[in-house]
């Protein structure tokens, strides 16, 4: 069934309910349900907080007081729009429309991320996931650093010795023609990304360096390198007081993630999952 043809049919279906919005009469006898639940459609359950919310809405909205016919009105959208969820689910629609399957998706994943931003985690808790995810509440080791590079080796030791001499970049390509400089992030450089940055070997070297010292030639895939320490900015630790509010936030998003993992477990766990064993 093309998109057109199924919104066409929910349509003439929302339509049809409109039309006949009297077919939950009032005879029927709602006394035999626990207060705190509305009404039930085919054996789900409308739960008394979800007709105050919309009964509010419609307060919202208007000057004058609600009346009973509004709250029966509120109710009677609430069973119409559970009727059609249901006759979504009954035809197949869920199956078969990709953009019902992603919005649905989206609002469990919704419901979670709501779940997890109720919490409120005690001090104590809260000071012991910050204790032990200390890498999160910090700022790593920076270093600022500039590469120079040549295919030949003895230049690559003449500019160690300039650079040693006068600490200045512009000494060493005015007095060596083969010198070139590798093209790096400008500014301050975590220290833990050097490794994939530049390399083990040279990213070793700057551990070793103080401020305005060059390593020895290193050899390296264009050529022979040498590295040499600019600046450095040593690691920052926040006091927890200070972050507080960060910690929490980090607290809740790692237990919303928690929760869908756990969900997702259970409902595989529970599932009949068969998979094509070609795809293998």
């Amino acid at each position: 069934m093309s998109l057109q043809s199924k919104l066409l049919l929910f349509s003439s279906l929302l339509g049809a309910i409109i039309a006949i919005g009297s077919i939950i009469e009032s005879n029927e006898n709602y006394n035999e349900l626990p207060d705190h639940i509305a009404a039930t459609v085919n054996g789900v359950v409308i739960d008394q907080q979800k007709l105050n919310t919309a009964i509010s809405l419609i307060a919202s909205d208007r000057r004058e007081a609600i009346t009973e016919k509004d709250e029966r009105l509120a109710l009677d959208r609430i069973i119409e729009e559970e009727l059609l969820v249901q006759h979504a689910f009954e035809n197949g629609f869920i199956n078969v429309d990709d953009n019902i399957r992603k919005t649905i998706v989206r609002s469990v994943v919704d419901s979670i991320v709501e779940q997890s931003n109720t919490l409120i985690p005690d001090d104590n808790t809260l000071k012991e996931f910050y204790e032990s995810h200390q890498a999160i509440f910090s700022i790593d080791e920076q270093v600022r650093i500039i590469i120079f590079n040549s295919e030949n080796i003895d230049d690559a030791n003449r500019a160690k010795i300039i650079w040693d001499d006068q600490k200045n970049e512009a000494s060493v390509f005015n007095n060596i023609d083969s010198i070139s400089k590798w093209d790096l992030p400008n500014g301050y450089i975590p220290i833990m990304t050097l490794p994939r940055l530049i390399g083990p070997n040279l990213a070793t070297m700057v551990k070793e360096l103080q401020i305005s010292e060059v390593s020895a030639p290193i050899k390296t895939a264009p050529g022979y390198s040498i590295v040499a320490l600019i600046d450095k900015k040593e690691k920052q630790v926040f006091e927890f007081e200070d972050i507080k509010e960060i910690v929490i936030q980090e607290y809740r998003r790692r237990s919303r993630d928690e929760i869908l993992s756990s969900l997702l477990k259970d409902l595989t766990l529970r599932a009949d999952i068969k998979i094509n064993s070609n795809l293998d």
